[in-house]
């Protein structure tokens, strides 16, 4: 038995599940038949329900995201400075994704931090309700160099229509990258959304938090290039 053949694009079915181990550590895994195939989303597929967020975070919205929070540098020093506030980190690498949930988890304070492992616009769409979100941050996500890997970067149009329909009203997106055709790109992108206000286009580091990416190319001289953008609901 194999996937059907024949279609030009496909989904598969998933399901937001908590860790066996650290409780704050969710996984967004596929869905299986009994021949532990993936299980294809389809028309007659029901609609999955967005997470209530007092329930999810332990207190109410509006949340901050952190997209590709690698070994979590960034989300555990920024939770620390604001340990009421309910965060949500996304990372697609499961060995890194476990780092920092085990950093979260050595810091009890850190209360009202969920991580979850799977992909960030699926998890957008599928999973967070309208109006949720004051901020999402998109630090040195991985630029795709090549074009003809271009569609895999996170930052396309499907993405920030999730940004939008997610935000509260005068939400902030923060970006950041070391990769000059990635953020010339995607500032040419920014543009092309109406609903994007720019307000801090040479950015510092948020609150003076860096990454561990943004650490190692600082101390070798290599451009850094952060924006801070408004964001207008619909």
């Amino acid at each position: 038995m194999s996937l059907p053949s024949g279609l030009s694009s496909y989904e598969f079915q998933r399901a937001l599940t908590p860790s066996h181990d650290l409780k704050h550590y969710f996984h967004l895994r596929l869905l299986k038949d009994d021949a532990d195939l993936p299980l294809l989303r389809t028309e007659n597929t029901p609609a999955t329900t967005p997470i209530d967020i007092p329930a999810f975070f332990g207190v109410p919205g509006p949340i901050e995201i952190e997209v590709g929070c690698g070994k979590g540098t960034f989300m555990t020093s920024y939770c620390e400075r604001h340990p009421d506030m309910p965060f949500l980190a996304l990372e697609k690498e499961a060995e890194i994704a476990y780092i920092a949930a085990g950093r979260v988890a050595r810091r009890p304070q850190l209360k009202h931090v969920r991580l979850v492992l799977g992909d960030a616009l699926i998890f957008f769409r599928d999973f967070l309700p309208d109006a949720c979100t004051k901020a999402v941050h998109v630090y040195f996500p991985d630029p795709w160099p090549k074009k003809r890997h271009h569609k895999h970067r996170i930052m396309q149009e499907e993405f920030l229509d999730q940004v939008r329909r997610i935000s509260t009203p005068d939400a902030l997106f923060f970006f950041g990258t070391d990769h000059e055709e990635y953020n010339l790109e995607t500032q040419e992108l920014f543009k092309r959304m109406p609903w994007l206000e720019m307000i801090d286009p040479k950015a510092e580091p948020t609150e003076g938090i860096q990454t561990n990416f943004e650490i190692k190319y600082r101390k070798i001289g290599k451009p850094i290039y952060r924006c801070v953008l408004r964001v207008h609901p619909p």
